[in-house]
């Protein structure tokens, strides 16, 4: 993937510097998290999913849902408001993706 993807290293390299932050630096207060949306699409905001893992594979197409940008957007703005959501998530790599009913779940 590294060859046929280019900026898939890079992402790579990012993800293993954000995951040892914590030990490098362990009296850093600086806090993140990496929201990882699955399929990108233009649309409205919907309720959504958050997944500790992909659930799709590379090649899937559609399967396995979509998420919209606006989505994307309001389950940031999720994570800056509520505490208890940012918590659970924290140093953590989530995947979201548009919900198909309910409300937002995490699995």
């Amino acid at each position: 993937l590294r060859r046929l993807l280019i900026p898939h290293a890079d992402n790579e390299a990012a993800a293993s510097y954000m995951s040892s932050v914590s030990s490098v630096v362990p009296t850093s207060r600086m806090e993140w998290l990496i929201l990882r949306p699955t399929d990108l699409v233009n649309g409205s905001a919907t309720k959504y999913e958050l997944f500790d893992k992909p659930t799709k594979g590379l090649f899937d197409g559609t399967k396995g849902g979509k998420t919209t940008r606006a989505t994307v957007a309001r389950c940031m703005i999720d994570f800056v408001m509520s505490d208890e959501l940012w918590e659970s998530w924290r140093g953590k790599f989530p995947v979201v993706h548009d919900s198909m009913g309910g409300d937002i779940i995490v699995k």
